[in-house]
């Protein structure tokens, strides 16, 4: 799969209507032909470098697929039954290379998350978070159910992760009852809500936070001097 930009959408356009960061999906599997990895390392590896132009947070998020024709294999994106850890952890690992500027990853679950299992399941989120190489890390759901996706956050809190950046595993039961929008609504508020409400105190009590390191202030003796420290602060 090679990812591409939707039309008439790019960094410039995106930051001048007023956008707090760009996040950019990539299709990845260390172990695909050589043309579809160069075109997907020079497709990510551009966006990071417009980022870097247009000063504004690169955020990638990661998802392997499996192959046409094997077993799992969908158009859009379907968490595959038989995921393996080593493709996630190794696709993050190329991408936390600083030629491609990401500021924070949005990864998937490294096992399958109808899988969970402590032993192996602790070990590749651990690793995981090894590849990022000290970035900021937040997890998807894919679609994961709402028991399920709570858990993964868990074990992601425990290897590091920052935060979630979810869609599916909050709102998916709800759109369920399609076109009665009012039913629909109604569920968003009743049970969407409050699950959303609860990721987010169990993010606020186990995520850690992204921490900024200080700009060097005993070399801050002109004007100037603090603005000439920032970069090091990160976009």
């Amino acid at each position: 799969r090679r990812s591409r930009s939707i039309a008439g959408w790019d960094v410039g356009r995106i930051k001048r209507l007023g956008a707090d960061g760009v996040k950019l999906l990539a299709w990845y599997r260390p172990d695909a032909d050589e043309a579809v990895l160069a075109h997907q390392h020079d497709y990510v590896r551009g966006v990071g470098q417009d980022c870097a132009a247009h000063d504004i947070p690169f955020i990638l998020e990661l998802l392997v697929y499996p192959f046409l024709g094997s077993t799992g294999h969908h158009a859009d994106y379907a968490e595959d039954p038989a995921k393996q850890a080593r493709l996630v952890v190794e696709s993050v690992r190329r991408f936390a290379a600083p030629e491609y500027g990401v500021d924070l990853f949005k990864l998937e679950c490294p096992v399958p998350a109808a899988a969970l299992a402590d032993g192996a399941t602790t070990a590749a989120f651990a690793a995981l978070a090894e590849a990022t190489a000290g970035r900021p890390w937040v997890m998807l759901s894919a679609g994961a159910p709402p028991d399920r996706f709570a858990r993964v956050l868990e074990l992601a809190y425990a290897a590091g992760a920052a935060g979630f950046l979810a869609g599916r595993a909050i709102w998916w039961q709800a759109m369920q009852d399609w076109p009665d929008a009012a039913l629909c609504r109604a569920r968003l508020r009743d049970e969407a809500v409050p699950y959303l409400a609860a990721l987010s105190a169990l993010t606020g009590r186990l995520a850690r936070p992204v921490a900024l390191p200080a700009p060097d202030r005993s070399r801050i003796t002109r004007e100037g001097d603090f603005v000439a420290a920032v970069p090091a602060l990160g976009r």
